[in-house]
């Protein structure tokens, strides 16, 4: 694997991690947003409630799914040094 296969295989792991954390952390912030608009409630811990739980039922859903990318994109890494160190 070259250099620039490790950095692009970075930004895929980046993106496999932090990609339904932002999405799900998006959805909710607006859902919560459009309640409050039409409510009139103007509580800034609701939000918060909301993302804090849907934080936790994403990580122990789909946690270990996520993790799994981690690990695949380390271990592949891993094998890549002695090919990055000697050119």
């Amino acid at each position: 694997m070259s250099a620039n296969g490790v950095s692009i295989g970075a930004w895929v792991a980046f993106a496999e991690l932090a990609g339904p954390v932002l999405l799900l952390m998006l959805i909710i912030g607006l859902a919560a947003g459009i309640l409050q608009t039409a409510t009139q409630i103007r509580e800034a811990s609701i939000p918060f409630v909301l993302k804090l739980m849907g934080m936790a039922a994403l990580t122990t859903t789909a946690g270990p799914l996520m993790l799994r990318g981690v690990e695949h994109y380390a271990v592949n890494l891993f094998h890549a040094i002695p090919g990055l160190l000697h050119g």
